[in-house]
């Protein structure tokens, strides 16, 4: 069963993440069909302090941004939604889906793996789980040893979870880490559907205990949570509500031009290609709130890359957002360049209030897509080989992300397997802008296949942004800089 993204809910972009407007009834039943179906996919659940991290860590908001289904674990968020033009139905807390998932694999007979924690809470779970729930199966547990996800036998762990036959995977890290795990990991687990869950194994075991239903609807439910650990949760939420204050009035902020509007404007559309430049051209113009966006039909398919012009946008909105995040999800999806051609100033405002300047390029003429078109239909990093020492440099001029996944670990084989004489594979990070931790598992992984052939390999002058990233997930150990110099 194959599902298609085109068919997903509306998304509310808030404080940097896009939210699909959804209930806790019609997430657990697109969970049943993913879960049903043969594709790998993975969710996440968002509440405040998770939005908190992912607005300062793009690494972290480029997962978020590519998950199946993105769900507001927070009622905070939920409030603020009605304030930016798109309120959200309901709050879908990943602690009410857990049992209902359990449920639903128990009806169905899928089997359930659990990920993360410690092996007596994993086993505590599983026996509670499989007599409250009968016919579930869980089909494996796993604790991983302490220490960053990068140093862990990732291949071996995903090895078992694959021969599992296991349908749900609910990974039990704590965020961010969860989340980098499965995005790093998840396609290769070869089970449907992932999902990092936190603490629910815990309120399952009685470890911890959920807040009462009169908390959890009120919004009270961290006060509950800061009660029983008030020396490790008092200042991150005192943080949290800082960011909430600052970040919304950022994004209020970018959309201040409203009050200026007198009346609706329509919204135009154009999918044809012009002769200069083979893409799906997009001009959209006016006010892009809730209502006027029903229009604005994404493309179907996406076969080329796509244009989106908002230069004529006048306001635009969480809905707004939510289109051009919609847009931007099915060109990745499809495997084709996104790119916003000169944005008006409420545009650029708004794409930039909530972090999604990240995520896409923003050029000002057809000069800059036409570079950015031939660069992407690079096919292939540039090898250089110095005669004789068994040094080859492979130069990277892409990102590394999970778009040009498939494309980074072809290079990445060709030079480990076209060179015989290999001794050090150094890679040259100059030109890349951003990587993410999907390539981060590429490269370990290709270390491992450097070492097997009796070679090492090394990074060489990464830039500033991928340099920080590096430094984040602590791989200058397990990916060290290359110290012989330039070719």
């Amino acid at each position: 069963m194959k599902l298609s993204l085109a068919e997903e809910p509306p998304i509310a972009v808030l404080l940097g993440l896009p939210f699909h407007d959804v209930t806790l009834e019609g997430t657990l039943k697109h969970c049943e069909d993913v879960m049903a179906g043969a594709e790998q996919r993975y969710m996440v659940t968002a509440n405040v302090d998770f939005t908190t991290q992912a607005y300062h860590d793009a690494d972290l908001r480029k997962i978020v941004f590519f998950a199946d289904r993105v769900v507001c674990d927070g009622m905070p968020l939920v409030w603020l939604s009605k304030l930016f033009g798109h309120p959200l139905t309901e709050r879908v807390a990943g602690s009410d889906m857990v049992p209902r998932l359990l449920e639903i694999c128990a009806r169905r007979s899928f089997p359930v793996y659990f990920f993360g924690s410690d092996i007596a809470t994993l086993s505590e779970a599983k026996e509670i789980v499989e007599n409250r729930y009968p016919g579930l199966k869980v089909a494996g547990i796993d604790a991983p040893p302490i220490g960053a996800v990068v140093e862990w036998d990732n291949d071996e762990i995903c090895r078992k979870m694959k021969d599992s036959g296991a349908k749900l995977l609910l990974v039990c890290l704590g965020c961010p880490k969860q989340e980098r795990w499965i995005f790093a990991n998840h396609s290769e687990t070869g089970i449907p559907l992932s999902i990092g869950v936190g603490a629910s194994l815990d309120f399952i075991t009685g470890k911890q205990r959920r807040a009462p239903v009169w908390m959890q609807k009120s919004g009270f439910e961290w006060f509950w949570r800061m009660s029983g650990n008030p020396k490790r949760l008092a200042a991150r939420y005192g943080s949290d509500f800082l960011f909430l204050v600052k970040a919304s009035f950022g994004q209020a902020m970018a959309q201040r031009t409203r009050s200026q509007i007198s009346e609706k404007m329509a919204l135009e559309m154009d999918t044809e290609s012009t002769n200069s430049i083979d893409v799906i051209r997009l001009v959209w113009k006016g006010g892009l709130e809730k209502d006027s966006l029903m229009t604005a039909e994404i493309p179907k398919p996406i076969d080329r890359p796509v244009l989106l012009d908002p230069s004529q946008v006048s306001f635009i909105d969480s809905s707004g957002l939510g289109k051009i995040a919609l847009l931007v999800r099915n060109c990745r999806q499809a495997g084709k360049l996104f790119i916003l051609f000169k944005p008006s100033s409420a545009v650029k405002d708004a794409v930039r209030a909530a972090r999604m300047d990240s995520l896409f390029p923003m050029v000002e003429s057809e000069a800059e897509v036409m570079e950015l078109l031939k660069n992407e239909e690079s096919t292939s990093a540039t090898v250089q080989e110095s005669a004789g020492d068994g040094v080859v440099m492979l130069a990277f001029h892409h990102p590394l992300d999970a778009l040009h996944h498939d494309k980074m670990l072809a290079d990445l084989d060709a030079a480990i397997e076209g060179n015989p004489g290999l001794k050090y594979l150094v890679l040259d990070l100059e030109f890349v802008d951003f990587i993410d931790s999907r390539a981060v598992g590429g490269l370990i992984r290709a270390r491992k296949m450097a070492a097997a052939k009796g070679a090492e390999l090394y990074l060489w002058n990464p830039s500033p942004a991928v340099a920080q990233i590096i430094k984040l997930l602590r791989l200058d150990k397990i990916l060290p800089a290359w110290k012989g110099g330039a070719l």
